[in-house]
């Protein structure tokens, strides 16, 4: 409410000082007049003050009625009016003094290798020396420049692009400082390049689109949209590929290959128009020597030869070609193979963006602002190392290319970065398992060493089994694998063979020596399907015993009891603290006494054994049979037969071992001294007839076997 009363007395006061304003004005319109009157009436004593008039009078004593808030209200009024009135005197006289001639700036404008002035494009060297000038007929900087490359090409190569993701465009260079393509239309969307000879300041050709090729090789599209090559060499230009191409592209490779698409159909040509492949299907982004990467109609990416053969027989989101090997990227993990389909790794390397093609990005100052990069790649010798990038952070892989190449030589097995893994088909695509090495192969070696397939190595060593070339242990029902793992000075007690579950990724034994008695003869994986296989093993305490695998698991079946073992035909010969017994594989139930020697062959009551070279019989209770020793005894049901020293042959009972039971009692002398395993032998016996190994053949004897007759 005061407020509303201040500003109405300020009104008023405002009404009143406009009143006053205008009776004084109306004073000054007539003061010759009035003067007259003054001085007719009263006189002027300059010594006397004379009286002030009486409006005057009124305004100063209306003044000294003002508030000192209303005295500064109206000094600021009138001050800002007097401010007003100065500017705006100010501005009227600049404004109507006549416009000088002002001298028009030079427009220079300075780039990589010219400088344009005033119309003029100056051609620079290395040095930013002036060799050359051309006069543009279109005088505006943009619109007469020494033209870009064409940014047309879309190959998968490393990008500079602007923030708006715009591929930063690269001047063209000036040729043996003599050529140059200049930009000098008359409007911006124009496509007209010359190609320009600045010593002779004349135009060569004309052109719509201009792409550096192979060294001094250049992409021209001529003003039929049709593409061609051509090549300045020695200030000599000359057309390797006519224009007759709807599209040429060019992208770094070590065949100097170029990209051509004739309608609608690409495929590779030499720099003088050779067909190189048959027609691609798909576009190609980049290529090798041998092969091509094609993005599909489906956005995915392939592997072709120059046959337009998919190499992999399979797509990817995206592809690499490197000079013997291709990365392959599916769902967000990196895996390599040779192009002959075999890998360098199994286990999928995980990637955290997709930034597959190196991007730099850099601001309107031509800074680097930042780099997106998926993944960094360098080979050295064999060793490819991998920085993969997540965020701020590289981690780093490393995949060594000799396990690629030792895997190529095995079946059904790869070995990569420490770890065995085991497929079911020659091509390695069902992965059966895995299995992770405590000891790394040395890949100096040109086939594993540490890590492995394990071979039998309990070997028999007695009459019945002969030697044979074990090989390496089968898979059991794809699920089962022995495994050597051992360092590189390896003897009985660092030696470890591994019994493998790949379906549980278990280990369910460590051994020292097992015979599974497969004796598969090759150095191959190969599959067996076994539902109760006995293993004699020797478990890294050095004791001796059995395990039974099965269809689906892996039992023990006789303790490990033993300081040595061997199956020896249907029963296995064991030794204990007590000496050696025959022991049935069924339960492992002694079959016979303990035995002070080697046993090396029974029948159904006897057995032969070994004392030091010399042979002797002993029947299942331990009864020893024969005091003199032979140096070789072959056991027959109701006969044996023994060699002595001399390499002669007798025949004798059990009961009467020192009897030569053959015909006339005369010792056969024999030729030969294998006598067990196959071959010709030196000695058989078939019946009561003794045939004697010769050579080539057996010869029968005179004399023959005489049995006794029974009691």
């Amino acid at each position: 409410m005061k407020n509303q009363e201040n500003e109405l007395e300020t009104t008023k006061e405002i009404e009143t000082l406009s009143a006053i304003n205008n009776q004084i004005y109306e004073v000054e319109e007539k003061p010759v007049v009035d003067e007259e009157k003054t001085i007719e009436e009263k006189p002027t004593d300059f010594f006397t003050t004379p009286k002030k008039p009486k409006k005057i009078e009124k305004l100063k004593n209306w003044w000294k009625k003002r508030n000192k808030k209303q005295k500064i209200l109206i000094i600021t009024g009138a001050v800002l009016f007097l401010i007003i009135l100065i500017v705006s005197i100010v501005l009227l006289v600049l404004s109507s003094k006549k416009e000088e001639n002002i001298p028009v700036p030079d427009v220079i404008v300075q780039e990589e290798n010219y400088r344009y002035e005033n119309g003029v494009l100056i051609f620079l060297n290395s040095n930013q020396e002036e060799i050359g000038r051309y006069t543009c007929e279109n005088q505006n900087e943009e619109l007469c420049f020494v033209s870009y490359y064409s940014t047309e090409d879309q190959f998968d190569v490393e990008k500079k692009v602007d923030e708006s993701n715009q591929v930063i465009a690269t001047r063209s260079s000036i040729l043996d400082n003599t050529y140059v393509f200049i930009n000098d239309n008359p409007r911006s969307t124009d496509e007209e390049i010359k190609l320009y000879d600045m010593k002779n300041n004349e135009t060569k050709e004309t052109y719509t689109l201009i792409k550096k090729g192979n060294n001094n090789q250049y992409i021209f599209k001529n003003e039929n949209h049709q593409y061609g090559l051509m090549e300045e060499k020695d200030g000599t230009w000359t057309v390797k590929i006519e224009a007759t191409y709807d599209y040429l592209g060019f992208v770094s490779n070590s065949k100097n290959y170029y990209i051509a698409r004739l309608n609608g159909v690409e495929m590779l040509i030499s720099d003088s128009g050779k067909t190189i492949s048959k027609s691609i299907t798909g576009d190609i982004k980049n290529l090798n020597e041998t092969y091509v990467k094609v993005l599909n109609g489906e956005g995915k990416y392939e592997v072709r030869n120059f046959n337009n053969q998919n190499v992999f027989g399979s797509s990817y989101d995206y592809v690499e070609l490197r000079s013997d090997y291709a990365i392959l990227i599916t769902n967000d993990q990196m895996f390599l193979k040779f192009y002959d389909k075999n890998k360098l790794n199994e286990e999928g390397i995980p990637l955290f963006n997709k930034d597959y093609v190196k991007t730099s990005v850099y601001d309107e100052n031509n800074q680097l602002k930042e780099t997106k990069e998926c993944f960094g790649i360098e080979e050295n010798n064999d060793i490819i190392t991998l920085s993969i990038h997540n965020n701020e952070e590289i981690i780093t892989s490393t995949i060594n290319k000799k396990e690629g190449s030792i895997s190529k030589t095995l079946r059904n097995m790869s070995y990569f970065d420490g770890k065995l893994y085991f497929y079911s088909d020659l091509d390695k695509t069902s992965l059966l398992g895995s299995y992770t090495c405590s000891n790394k192969n040395n890949m100096e070696e040109s086939s594993l060493k540490n890590c492995t397939l394990a071979v039998d190595t309990i070997f028999e060593n007695n009459d019945y089994e002969i030697a044979k070339p074990t090989g390496v242990i089968p898979i059991f029902n794809e699920r089962f694998v022995f495994i050597t793992d051992n360092p590189d000075l390896v003897n009985d007690t660092t030696k470890t063979i591994v019994l493998y579950d790949l379906k549980k990724n278990s280990s369910l034994g460590k051994y020292r020596n097992v015979n599974t008695y497969s004796y598969t003869g090759t150095s191959e994986i190969t599959f067996t399907t076994v539902t109760d296989l006995q293993v004699v093993a020797q478990n890294q305490n050095g004791n001796f015993g059995v395990i039974k695998i099965n269809l689906t698991d892996v039992t023990g079946h006789i303790g490990f009891n033993y300081s040595e073992m061997e199956k020896l035909r249907d029963y296995y010969v064991a030794k204990d603290g007590n000496g050696y017994l025959l022991i049935a594989r069924k339960d492992g139930a002694s079959v016979t006494s303990a035995l002070p020697y080697k046993i090396r062959n029974y029948n159904n009551q006897y057995v032969k054994v070994n004392n030091n070279g010399n042979y002797y019989i002993y029947d299942y209770k331990g009864l020893q049979k024969t005091t003199t020793g032979f140096k070789y005894i072959e056991l027959y049901d109701q006969f044996f037969a023994g060699v002595n020293e001399n390499n002669q042959l007798g025949v004798y009972t059990y009961d009467h071992p020192t009897q030569n039971i053959i015909s006339g009692g005369e010792l056969i002398s024999l030729h030969r001294t294998n006598y067990y395993g196959n071959g010709i032998l030196a000695f058989k016996i078939s019946g009561t007839e003794i045939l004697v190994g010769n050579d080539t053949s057996y010869t029968p004897v005179a004399q023959n076997i005489v049995l006794p007759t029974e009691n």
